[in-house]
């Protein structure tokens, strides 16, 4: 198991690596951060001295290296810039310097340690949603197979997956904040009860897709699943159905649904991205779009870092969990 661990670890960081360094050399083909930061009427010695002072004045493979914390810093804005005995020193993401966001004019970790409790509010809701009403439906849809609940339920799961969250969304607020009024039109709240019904909503609409997939997937592991020897000799041994399927049945049919957790993450983050630009659910998902419109750099980069770390995590632990629901999985 350890082995194994190790193995993804290096195999995560090499991914998250290339994926940093794409979005980075990304962000100069999509324009000038200067320019977008300080706006078309600015003067040429603005734009110089910003860019000066961000190290965007020096060519961009070693504004990257700069970045990495592999040379010294470019910054002269940061206070890493210059040591005491007055050389330069090291500044980047291996010294846990995420920069300085252009727009916010603060530290990325303090603009991003502000809305990360809220992405994360948001996002376990999604899943406890998904994972309750998903795994829900496939039991009972493989229970009453081929019946109209059974094919009620897959079609409500085929809706699911087809429609996207920016059509969901809306119809969502129109529906039960607008016309109904059960919930609120957007926003964060004031308390954490508070929080918490003003992320219902939109936890609720982000976790549609995921809790179809869910549904379908367990569906059919189930039926699979009730037809293995184990579960028929539980059967005919006169054990109640429920406990058949609870003790023996569910179990078994839980192990895709554990992967699936795992690969399902970045579509749970792209999904946040828009849903929280719907509902203006002050998370990350909405500063990644505020941060692209205005071309802030260090805030872009820190998001992609920590959005592929977390895929990598999450795809992680879902492999850890399959060998914990079944023993006889060896990892290594």
């Amino acid at each position: 198991m350890m082995r194994f661990i190790v193995q993804r670890a290096v195999w995560g960081v090499l991914v998250v690596m290339s994926v940093v360094t794409l979005v980075f050399f990304l962000i100069f083909v999509a324009g000038d951060p200067a320019v977008t930061i300080l706006g078309p009427l600015a003067r040429a010695e603005q734009i110089a001295d910003f860019k000066a002072k961000k190290g965007l004045d020096r060519p961009v493979p070693e504004q990257f290296m700069s970045y990495l914390g592999l040379m010294p810093c470019i910054r002269k804005d940061s206070p890493k810039y210059l040591r005491e005995d007055g050389a330069r020193g090291f500044c980047g993401i291996l010294q846990g310097d995420l920069g300085e966001s252009y727009s916010h004019h603060e530290s990325v970790a303090n603009v991003i340690g502000y809305r990360l409790p809220r992405t994360l509010l948001l996002a376990s809701l999604a899943v406890l949603f998904e994972l309750v009403i998903g795994l829900t439906a496939g039991i009972i849809a493989a229970l009453r197979r081929n019946r109209w609940s059974d094919t009620a339920i897959m079609f409500a799961t085929f809706i699911g997956i087809s429609l996207p969250t920016y059509v969901t969304g809306p119809i969502a607020l129109l529906l039960f904040a607008f016309l109904l009024g059960w919930f609120p039109f957007g926003g964060y709240g004031v308390d954490p009860l508070d929080h918490i019904y003003h992320a219902l909503l939109p936890a609720l609409i982000l976790a549609i897709a995921g809790a179809a997939t869910y549904a379908r997937v367990m569906r059919g592991e189930l039926i699979e699943t009730l037809r293995h020897d184990h579960v028929r000799t539980a059967k005919a041994k006169g054990m109640p159905m429920r406990q058949v399927v609870l003790k023996h049945a569910v179990r078994n049919a839980l192990l895709p649904i554990a992967t699936l957790i795992g690969l399902s993450l970045p579509f749970l983050v792209g999904g946040a991205i828009i849903t929280e630009k719907i509902f203006a659910w002050p998370g990350l998902g909405l500063l990644t779009i505020e941060s692209i419109e205005s071309l802030d750099a260090p805030v872009i980069m820190a998001v992609v870092l920590m959005f592929g770390i977390a895929v990598q995590v999450g795809n992680l632990l879902a492999d850890i969990a399959v060998a914990a629901l079944d023993p006889r999985i060896r990892l290594e």
